[in-house]
């Protein structure tokens, strides 16, 4: 019978293994909601070496008007850094690696000042979903 299962089943016992794994990373990853670690303090990005090139208004809130002002930068090795505020409260800043970062968390995330005291208290990864604090809206 085990002959005939090889013989027949696109899924090899291998392969059934990636299989299970992928899909309990996608259950973990994707059902659990955005991450976001609290208890601790980070520091906004060294803007050493960035360049300002764009500043745009956006809708840090969802709720269809563009209250929260971005600004990018970016410097010579392709690392971006934006920092976001609203009503004059800078409540997030981003870093993303350019390709020699890769997808290292120390050089790829979001931090966001929770409760508008001046400390970034939560931390995102990039894919993460975030908004303007309750305490700017």
């Amino acid at each position: 019978m085990a002959i005939l299962y090889r013989h027949w089943s696109p899924v090899t016992p291998r392969s059934s293994a990636a299989v299970w794994a992928a899909l309990a990373w996608v259950l973990l990853c994707c059902t659990t909601g955005p991450a976001v670690a609290k208890g601790g303090v980070w520091s906004p990005p060294d803007l050493t070496g960035f360049l300002l090139y764009a500043e745009e208004e956006a809708d840090g809130d969802g709720d269809g008007t563009k209250e929260t002002q971005i600004r990018r930068y970016r410097n010579s090795a392709g690392d971006s850094i934006f920092s976001m505020t609203t009503k004059g409260g800078l409540w997030a800043w981003s870093l993303a690696s350019g390709p020699a970062g890769g997808t290292d968390p120390s050089r790829n995330y979001v931090i966001r000042d929770s409760d508008c005291d001046g400390a970034f208290d939560e931390l995102y990864g990039l894919s993460d979903q975030f908004q303007v604090p309750d305490c700017l809206k």
